[in-house]
């Protein structure tokens, strides 16, 4: 599952133990255990959610299947190695690496290893808020793209995103590639070097139009860099009015980096 933690790890895993009556699987634990029945084992008890988090999980005789909300990928472990049901289907990696695309926010490594020049992946970057430019009725915030990495990548393009509310509940958010406040920044190859950045801006408007009710108010944004799967998730209000209209420039050089 992208960015993994397997914090569900530190409980004990019921190996070995008889099925319970009435316990099942279900949709996405049901499609993976299709996938891998005989890795996956029988269940051992029904699935359980996260309050905090709305993440799922449910033991399994061989290990531990979990679901995480933020991402929607699926994701089975016997404690050592882990199959993910992604982009890509169904897929395997030990459970102190990452996949290319996956949210690594412990900075594991990754797997393929990266070559230099190629796109910048979900699983070596990291985002950061440079900051926001009040205006009336207006915000614009500046975000950079740090490349972790011992060689260089490179962006084209124009990232996604999607706002949250306190509970992870995705809220309405409409993204528009330039929306006409970006004229002078086309999109364009970015290389980026090792451990160097590169930046975009978002635009919102904080005043509501017309009938429209109070703009609600984010807890935090997702970003997925341009062409990748997974997000980078970051804590920040944004009350971003039009139906959560956020308009986004395509990632430049950043003059830091």
């Amino acid at each position: 599952m992208p960015g993994l933690t397997m914090l569900a790890l530190g409980a004990t895993l019921l190996f070995g133990q008889p099925q319970p009556t009435g316990c099942t699987f279900h949709l996405g634990f049901a499609a993976l255990d299709a996938l891998i029945p005989t890795i996956v084992g029988d269940c051992v008890d029904d699935e359980t959610f996260d309050p905090t988090t709305g993440d799922a999980q449910q033991l399994t005789t061989n290990g531990l299947l979990v679901w995480r909300k933020e991402d929607n990928w699926t994701a089975f472990t016997d404690g050592s190695q882990t199959w993910l049901n992604g982009p890509f289907g169904l897929q395997q990696r030990a459970n102190a690496e990452r996949l290319w695309w996956e949210y690594n926010p412990d900075g594991l490594p990754i797997v393929p290893p990266p070559t230099d020049g190629d796109r910048c992946h979900t699983a070596g970057l990291v985002l950061d808020l440079v900051g926001v430019d009040v205006g009336a009725g207006n915000r614009y915030a500046t975000f950079r793209f740090t490349n972790t990495l011992d060689v260089s990548c490179t962006f084209f393009g124009y990232p996604g995103a999607q706002l949250f509310d306190a509970a992870g509940d995705p809220l309405p958010t409409k993204v528009v590639r330039g929306g006409g406040f970006f004229p002078d920044r086309p999109a364009r190859t970015v290389l980026v070097g090792a451990h160097q950045s590169a930046s975009f801006v978002l635009h919102w408007e904080v005043v509501p139009v017309n009938d429209e009710p109070p703009c609600p108010m984010s807890a935090s944004l997702s970003v997925t860099p341009p062409d990748e799967y997974d997000p980078l998730p970051l804590a920040m209000q944004i009350q971003a009015c039009g139906g959560g209209e956020l308009d986004v420039s395509p990632v430049q050089p950043d003059a830091a980096g």
